[in-house]
């Protein structure tokens, strides 16, 4: 499964539509959100998007939730994909049928709250016995806390996030007698070592926005600061963007294309090296040749840093959600928060769990000594960041999108491409204040 934090070009459109009739009115016992259990516990609606393994495991959870305690029954319904689930959230919006709770992206908290329908936590999450103390707050990895909050409240919490690495071929690597790349400079000397052997270097997804994100952040600068200043064509991004598409152009380096994610090509043995979300693992595990040899490393640095942008996919509260309701679906978070479920879930889903308790855990230790490749995908979190969230960040996400792609289809240069996405980055947030 790909760990997906982004709307799609119809999907934003179906957004636009239905926010422009959403009244944000409550909930009733009607309603998803509301009513009684029969068993006559407070109902917690849940939506998600999980599916296989995922979806199995989380079952699990829910389950061992409600036998857990008798005040609360949570009911899960899977929606289908994240896009599937983001459109049925908007739909629910407007016809006042949304859930008590659901997983949420970061970066779509904004548009949420512009629209009224998602509430923050901060009644739950910071008071009464089971608040969330500084040390369980502490425990959360940095780069998913950057985002836990938005204009001084909380609205997520975390529950799967995956980290960026990188992933490589260790029978190119000794076949060729190559070593991991540390760097993008490495590349270069990888890509002489290659030439003429009909392998490419480096293959990304149909897109290379992660990349670009990752490699602007280590040259010094965010593509959207959280003061919301659009940094498309610092000298810092255009190196990132002139670094990415210098590869495209001299074929050392290939977009998945028509495949979409750079996994399929390279367990045909096509591609050296690809980078993806930890949760890739999982896939590659499930597909590759078992007489394939693959490792997995840290994302190379660039101009003397290194990073990663990490795919944070929580769990948001509704509005039309009563005062129980709320609580309950705070006790919820919690738990899937916890040590042992985290430890859990990333044992059983490829997952890298939310939290630092989980991850020191004697069982979590024991799962990466049996699946070393599990390592960096852990290791990631250390100097990984989250993206600015921001009204408007579909539909500038769609236009990223656009720019990449001219880079690939068209042939443009980072240049061209990202000077015109600062225009159109600006004008977005500038129709949205």
């Amino acid at each position: 499964m790909k760990l997906r934090r982004f709307l799609t070009v119809a999907a934003t459109l179906a957004a636009a539509v239905i926010l422009a009739g959403c009244s944000g009115g409550s909930g009733s016992p009607s309603t998803p959100g509301g009513g009684t259990s029969s068993s006559g516990r407070t109902k917690i609606t849940f939506w998600y998007r999980m599916n296989g393994v995922y979806e199995k495991a989380l079952k699990s959870y829910i389950t061992d939730f409600n036998k857990s305690q008798k005040q609360y029954e949570v009911v899960g319904t899977s929606q289908g994909s994240y896009d599937d689930l983001q459109k049925k959230l908007l739909a629910a919006a407007k016809s006042r049928t949304l859930p008590t709770m659901s997983q949420v992206t970061d970066i779509t908290v904004p548009e949420y709250i512009k629209n009224g329908f998602i509430l923050p936590l901060d009644n739950v999450a910071l008071k009464g016995s089971d608040k969330l103390t500084d040390k369980e707050l502490a425990d959360i990895y940095p780069g998913i806390r950057q985002n836990l909050k938005y204009q001084g409240k909380y609205y997520t919490m975390p529950f799967a996030t995956g980290t960026r690495i990188m992933f490589y071929n260790k029978d190119i690597l000794d076949k060729y007698k190559l070593s991991v790349p540390k760097n993008w400079e490495d590349f270069a000397a990888i890509s002489q070592k290659l030439k003429g052997t009909g392998i490419t270097t480096v293959g990304f997804n149909k897109s290379y926005d992660f990349e670009l994100e990752t490699l602007a952040y280590d040259a010094g600068n965010r593509l959207v600061t959280p003061q919301l200043k659009v940094n498309l064509t610092t000298p810092a991004t255009l190196a990132a963007g002139n670094a990415i598409v210098a590869m495209l152009h001299d074929k050392t380096a290939a977009s998945a294309g028509t495949d979409v994610y750079f996994n399929v090509p390279f367990v045909q043995g096509k591609m050296f090296a690809g980078f993806g979300s930890s949760a890739t693992i999982q896939q590659l595990k499930n597909t590759a040749p078992k007489t394939m040899h693959w490792g997995t490393a840290l994302m190379p640095g660039f101009q003397g840093k290194e990073s990663n942008v990490l795919g944070n996919n929580g769990l948001g509260l509704f509005k039309g959600a009563s005062a129980k309701q709320q609580q309950g679906a705070w006790q919820f978070m919690k738990y899937l928060m916890s040590s042992k479920v985290q430890a859990d879930w990333g044992e059983k889903t490829g997952y890298v769990p939310v939290v630092k308790s989980a991850v020191t855990s004697a069982s979590y230790q024991a799962f990466l000594k049996k699946n070393p490749e599990y390592q960096a995908a852990v290791d990631a979190y250390e100097k990984a960041f989250s993206s600015t969230p921001f009204v408007g960040y579909n539909e500038y996400r769609n236009d990223l999108y656009a720019a990449v792609d001219a880079t690939i289809s068209k042939g443009e240069s980072a240049k061209t491409a990202l000077t015109a996405l600062q225009k159109q980055t600006e004008q977005i947030i500038q129709d949205n204040k």
